[in-house]
């Protein structure tokens, strides 16, 4: 039974990681023209979620050869790092003044999905850290 919630557990988890590169993949095209005051905004939509979706493929070639998606993985890790500054400096820099000068949902989206991914890289340190510390404890108590 805990084998098959893993896996619907794992099957929805994908879904919404595909439906959301697909979501910013549409709204970086249809808005490629409507942010004059940062132009780079939707094309960092775009390019996210072409990394999204490219993610999701390398997890399904890791059934098939564990090296080549290995080294694929390292690769778009790194890309997806710089690009998340990146995104985050296009988006944050124009806060205060994208109203009238970028589309709004544009922006409103943009701006919801790094702060989903920057409270995600959160929660994952958080547990890193609680993880860490709890193998610290039992192996203490071990000794």
């Amino acid at each position: 039974m805990e084998e098959a919630s893993a896996i619907c557990y794992q099957c929805f988890s994908l879904l919404i990681w595909i439906g959301v590169g697909i979501a910013m993949i549409v709204m970086g095209t249809i808005h490629k023209d409507n942010c004059e005051i940062q132009p780079y905004i939707p094309v960092f939509l775009l390019v996210t979620g072409a990394i999204h979706l490219i993610t999701f493929f390398t997890v399904l070639m890791r059934l098939v050869c564990e090296t080549f998606s290995s080294i694929v993985e390292g690769i778009i890790g790194s890309f997806s790092f710089g690009w998340f500054i990146t995104g985050s400096v296009w988006v944050f820099s124009v806060y205060n003044s994208y109203e009238g000068h970028c589309d709004k949902n544009l922006y409103l989206f943009a701006f919801v999905i790094l702060i989903l991914e920057y409270s995600f890289m959160a929660l994952f340190l958080c547990c890193c850290c609680w993880f860490s510390s709890l193998k610290t404890i039992f192996y203490e108590r071990l000794q």
